[in-house]
């Protein structure tokens, strides 16, 4: 990483010491984080942060974020990292995608809470029925969960958008879980959700890359980093929030182990007629 010692600080501004002294402080997370993002931490104008990186020896912000890519092996992620970076010559967009995809998960490690995740793991063990609205690409992932937690006896029950909600939220009481993947934007489904919540007395996961909007007065918050507004969103770091939450409510759940047991001697027993 960049050491003060290899900074010449002749002729730096009082806004180029605060810019220095943050992404010194910063080491470990600078590579996620975008221009803007230092420009509104740091206090400074965007147009500062980027005269800033000539003054240390870079072209750019980009160019400073690869070059610590390459330098940082201190971790196993900086040695994945180190690895993709390899690739740049051969295959620039494939490798982009990887080392993004791996700045999604610093990211989404960084900010989610292990006991938020604890906490969704043992509602959907213990609630009486299991809902899940998950609009647009996250109904993909709602549906790998879905497979997943029916070899635990966890059945999902899945809530239609538009005036179809109010059918799902009839049913559903304060026995109940509702799973909400909010991405992006705070849907008026979403909105309805959590307003009924409060009356109806059902307890609330949510699955999101928002950190405003109410959405934290939920039992759990999981955060899943996405990447940038303007960005291709990748859906890495929600499969891994998912995936993670899979195993913790293996562990849960008394009787997964006969589930899974059970589900073999199934398996088993009709293999003549379905081959697994």
């Amino acid at each position: 990483m960049l050491h003060l010692s290899d900074v010449n600080q002749a002729g730096f501004t009082k806004a180029d010491h605060l810019i220095l002294n943050y992404i010194m402080s910063n080491e470990n997370i600078i590579y996620c984080e975008t221009a803007s993002e230092i420009s509104g931490k740091v206090g400074v104008s965007l147009a500062t942060v980027g005269r800033f990186w000539p003054k240390i020896g870079f072209d750019n912000f980009k160019e400073f974020k690869k070059a610590q890519i390459t330098q940082n092996s201190t971790t196993p992620v900086s040695k994945v990292k180190n690895t993709v970076s390899s690739l740049m010559n051969s295959d620039r967009t494939f490798s982009q995608l990887i080392v993004k995809n791996i700045d999604a998960l610093e990211k989404t490690l960084k900010l989610i809470s292990p006991e938020a995740l604890e906490t969704a793991a043992r509602l959907i063990v213990q609630k009486q029925k299991v809902y899940v609205f998950a609009p647009d690409a996250s109904y993909g992932i709602a549906q790998v969960m879905r497979y997943r937690l029916r070899r635990f006896g966890i059945e999902l029950i899945f809530i239609d958008g538009g005036s179809s909600l109010y059918e799902s939220l009839n049913n559903i009481n304060q026995e109940d879980l509702v799973l909400v993947f909010c991405f992006s934007r705070v849907l008026a489904e979403t909105t309805v959700l959590l307003q009924e919540k409060q009356s109806a007395g059902f307890s609330c996961v949510i699955f999101s890359d928002l950190l405003s909007d109410g959405l934290q007065d939920s039992e759990a918050f999981l955060y899943c980093y996405r990447g940038e507004p303007t960005e291709y969103h990748s859906m890495v770091s929600i499969m891994a929030v998912v995936d993670s939450l899979i195993i913790k409510i293996a562990m849960e759940s008394n009787d997964s182990m006969a589930r899974i047991n059970q589900l073999n001697d199934l398996r088993n027993k009709y293999q003549k007629y379905i081959r697994r």
